[in-house]
């Protein structure tokens, strides 16, 4: 078995593996025999890859049983370290650590064969925070309100998302004018017709003007998506020391997709909301780095020191969390207030006015720290609240599928927002 990609597929190949659209929908079944209309079909609908039976894979990963297994201790040992704060007797969360556990495994077998290192490199994604080696907890504590003023002001947002949220506004506006004031912007612009035009949204035909996706998509919807590209330019001098930028957002669009992904099984419309809550849902900690990067540094050492979730540190050193700071900048940008609950409530979405989408953001913020894709500085995955499953109302199923769909979806979203690099 081995992955071919969508171009070298020929008619007469076995599937040896379900092929999924990136919403999660069955396309075709494993064993079933390609034929030419259905290349014609996976094409319009975006698909990448497929496995195909008999098809020699050299990048393979090992089995489990192929691996050392002074290999495979090494790596439970450092899964079990990564779970350490996560409730692992939930079925979900015990799903999920046998996964992780095993994926864990398998990388460090090809890296140990490559001559790299395998070892614990891969679990301490946080950087080392450069202040003295005591952290003066507590002596940082400020009102939460003082980020509002002077030197620590929040950011605000780019004037193209405020014009086109006036324009959304007004009621005698047309799809024409928000596509108007749009492509005013042409990175904006460029940037919106890649992403509506790829697999992660899988129109069978091309969308080749904003006005037309507008038409599809809806105002609300794109303007939702034209905020998610603006934000991804409005950080960009962030002290490399506290945290990595690209790997930050990379982290952030793992969030989006997973949260969007998941919204899907519960059939929710608008799910451009969910992904853009996911990608903003640690916007928060951002905001820490950028206005205070002393404390910031306190507090990441600190959660080093003492082996806590970094939210934790953020209370002990700030006496607030990258959640109020968040809520309060959906605030400031005058963003809706479900955005604001999503993000605001990640960490405790049974408190939140719209639970669903909250638990969304909190499910999917589990499970991308799970995967390690990416880091906005926590090193370990988060306790998972009892209430935020119940609220989804999902089998463990889905989410085991939804590990290998956000492997295939992620590569492709964090190419189109960051314009390919």
């Amino acid at each position: 078995m081995g992955k071919v990609n969508i171009d070298s597929l020929k008619p007469e190949m076995v599937l040896a593996e379900d092929l999924f659209h990136a919403d999660g929908r069955l396309l075709l079944s494993k064993g079933v025999k390609l034929a030419s209309n259905h290349l014609r079909v996976l094409k319009i609908w975006g698909v990448a890859a497929a496995e195909i039976e008999g098809v020699a894979d050299s990048s393979r990963p090992p089995t489990l049983e192929e691996i050392d297994p002074a290999v495979l201790q090494e790596a439970e040992e450092l899964t079990r370290k990564q779970f350490s704060h996560a409730n692992v007797d939930h079925p979900f969360l015990g799903e999920l650590l046998r996964i992780c556990n095993q994926r864990r495994a398998q990388r460090m077998a090809l890296q140990k064969t490559s001559g790299s290192d395998g070892g614990a490199a891969d679990v301490e994604r946080a950087p080392t925070a450069n202040v003295r080696s005591t952290p003066t907890v507590g002596n940082r504590k400020r009102d939460l309100a003082s980020l509002l003023d002077g030197d620590v002001a929040l950011v605000s947002l780019p004037n193209i998302f405020a014009e086109i949220n006036r324009v959304i506004s007004d009621p005698r506006s047309s799809a024409v004018h928000v596509a108007d004031v749009i492509s005013k912007d042409p990175n904006l612009t460029a940037r919106l017709l890649r992403i509506v035009n790829s697999s992660f949204y899988g129109f069978p035909s091309k969308i080749d003007t904003i006005s037309r996706a507008v038409t599809i998509l809806g105002s609300k919807e794109l303007s939702t998506l034209a905020l998610g590209t603006s934000v991804l330019n409005i950080f960009n001098d962030i002290p490399a020391d506290l945290v990595d930028m690209k790997s930050f957002w990379e982290h952030s669009l793992a969030c989006g997709t997973a949260a969007r992904m998941i919204g899907s099984y519960k059939n929710i419309a608008n799910t451009e909301r969910l992904f853009v809550a996911g990608l903003l849902h640690d916007i928060g900690r951002i905001n820490i780095y950028k206005n205070l990067p002393s404390a910031g540094r306190e507090m990441l050492l600190y959660a080093q020191q003492t082996d806590c979730l970094l939210r934790s540190a953020e209370m002990e050193v700030l006496g607030f969390d990258h959640g109020q700071i968040g809520a309060m900048l959906m605030q400031k940008w005058k963003l809706p207030v479900i955005l604001e609950q999503a993000v605001g409530y990640h960490h405790k979405p049974a408190r939140s006015q719209h639970p669903l989408e909250a638990s969304l953001v909190h499910i999917a913020d589990i499970l991308i720290n799970a995967l390690m894709i990416g880091t906005s500085g926590e090193r370990f995955v988060p306790p998972m609240i009892p209430e935020a499953w119940t609220e989804l109302g999902l089998p463990t199923e889905i989410f085991t599928k939804s590990v290998q769909l956000v492997d295939r979806q992620v590569a492709e979203v964090i190419h189109n927002f960051f314009d390919g690099d």
